[in-house]
């Protein structure tokens, strides 16, 4: 017998800077959701968090998919994170995640944005299809990327 789980997440409230899934500790395992925002982030992971997101889509955020800050940490692995209206991925104030296999498209900006101290892994990332490339990467701030897929 197969059993098949899909859970969906929305944030549907438009004003405010909400976020669909807001992780400030702990370590939540998120795998093989539908995840969207009309608020802010899809997901924000700070306050040392560290958690697994795993095989889930992240999509149509009304800013990141992703926002990873004040010492967030986390592993992001084969998620798809598309449709973002500003950064697939952004990384601030210390946050450092890894990112692995992962597949971030369609942003309105670059897929990922590390800046404000903000430091990290990717690893392996699709980062093709975003309106101002694969990354930002700014002064002050570090990440580590190695075998990106960041041309068409």
């Amino acid at each position: 017998m197969v059993t098949l789980l899909l859970v969906i997440l929305r944030q549907v409230g438009g004003e405010g800077n909400w976020r669909g899934v807001d992780i400030t500790q702990g370590r939540l395992d998120l795998e093989g959701c539908d995840i969207s925002s009309q608020g802010g982030a899809c997901v924000a992971i700070r306050n040392g968090a560290d958690p697994r997101l795993r095989r889930n889509q992240i999509r149509d955020g009304k800013s990141c998919g992703v926002y990873v800050q004040d010492n967030g940490l986390g592993t992001l692995e084969d998620n798809d994170i598309a449709g973002s209206a500003l950064t697939g991925v952004e990384i601030t104030t210390g946050g450092s995640p890894t990112l692995r296999g992962n597949r971030v498209n369609r942003s309105g900006y670059e897929a990922v944005y590390v800046h404000s101290g903000g430091k990290g892994v990717l690893e392996d990332n699709d980062l093709t299809g975003n309106s101002h490339g694969a990354w930002d990467i700014a002064s002050g701030s570090k990440a580590n990327v190695r075998r990106a897929r960041n041309k068409e």
